[in-house]
């Protein structure tokens, strides 16, 4: 056990050292040369409701969330639901090698961050924007993995698991597959897509970075790319894929909206450089409240719970996908 990873990061520490801003301009020089896990932040955290400084490896993360127990009874009730035909055969084998095996899942959140090209999220962040329609094309699609992977839905989906009997290892496999699966992300990709994209961006760091920084709403999506580049995805105007708007810098009542909606997508702490901004962060109503509702364990659970509903609205099109959808992407994929 003590091989398995200990802290299973929501957000890739490669990405969260960017709120560091001396690594960030050595990064952007091309000459970053420290491990990005012992950069120094602040952070601002809910539970202990204050700022505090840290390193980007102690912040945005599960303690031992990503280790699963897989025994074989577990192994046989799993064959026999996803797999009948095999049971038989599968059966036999554990009967004769009756050992208890362990999931690292850590293993499996590397291997999507390579795959779902997360250094193109680091490239944006360098261009303070997208570098071709492509690259525009990437960042919708690891916009939809990374809030699958997020604090609400992994804690709400592991949390509703167990409460039905299903061995967290199952819903992980679940969580893979669906990864690997194209139409599972399609209903989410075309409506982002064909959405309108605006990036808020400034030439200074800016945007504090939330541990759930995804933020989904019934007809807007927040992404904080960056500390220097904000994305807002407004679902009611429609526009072709391969456009986006730039505005330079960010008026004072957007960076409210921002700062109302980062704070109601915080479970843990925010991250940033400058303690300042956190404390006035702190100091706002809508931190006050939100402090108060996580205290309450019994309502914390519903308030992640919801979260993560917000998610699964946007996996599933955010109300604006027909259902036929399948469907078609199923005949045009084939042809």
């Amino acid at each position: 056990m003590d091989a398995f990873t200990k802290r299973n990061h929501y957000n890739p520490c490669f990405w969260t050292a960017l709120w560091n801003p001396g690594y960030f301009e050595a990064l952007k020089r091309g000459s970053r040369t420290e491990s990005a896990r012992s950069q120094h932040v602040f952070a601002l955290g809910l539970c202990a409701n204050k700022v505090y400084p840290t390193i980007i490896d102690h912040v945005h993360y599960a303690k031992g969330l990503g280790v699963a127990e897989i025994t074989p009874e577990a192994m046989k009730q799993f064959c026999k639901k996803r797999f009948p035909d095999q049971y038989e055969h599968l059966a036999g084998y554990v009967d004769e090698h009756p050992e208890t095996l362990y999931m690292d899942f850590e293993d499996i959140l590397a291997a999507v961050e390579q795959k779902a090209k997360y250094d193109l999220l680091i490239e944006a962040a360098m261009l303070g924007g997208f570098s071709s329609n492509e690259h525009k094309g990437f960042i919708t699609c690891l916009l939809v993995i990374q809030a699958m992977r997020s604090y609400e839905m992994m804690a709400s989906m592991v949390d509703f698991a167990e409460s039905v009997g299903m061995p967290r290892w199952e819903y992980f496999w679940l969580l893979k597959n669906a990864w690997g699966n194209q139409f599972v992300l399609a209903r989410a990709t075309v409506a982002l897509a064909c959405a309108r994209w605006t990036l808020y961006r400034t030439d200074q760091h800016r945007f504090p970075l939330c541990d759930s920084p995804i933020i989904m709403g019934r007809d807007s999506v927040l992404a904080i790319l960056s500390p220097r580049l904000l994305l807002e995805i407004d679902l009611k105007v429609a526009s072709s894929e391969d456009s986006w708007v730039i505005r330079e810098g960010i008026s004072f009542s957007k960076y409210r909206e921002f700062r109302r909606r980062s704070i109601g997508n915080t479970f843990r702490e925010v991250i940033f450089h400058d303690s300042e901004e956190l404390e006035s962060w702190r100091a706002t109503p809508e931190f006050k409240a939100r402090v108060r509702t996580l205290a309450d364990p019994t309502v914390a659970r519903q308030v992640v719970a919801a979260a993560a509903n917000r998610v699964i609205w946007g996996l599933h099109g955010f109300g604006r996908v027909p259902t036929e959808f399948e469907s078609w992407i199923k005949d045009r994929v084939d042809a």
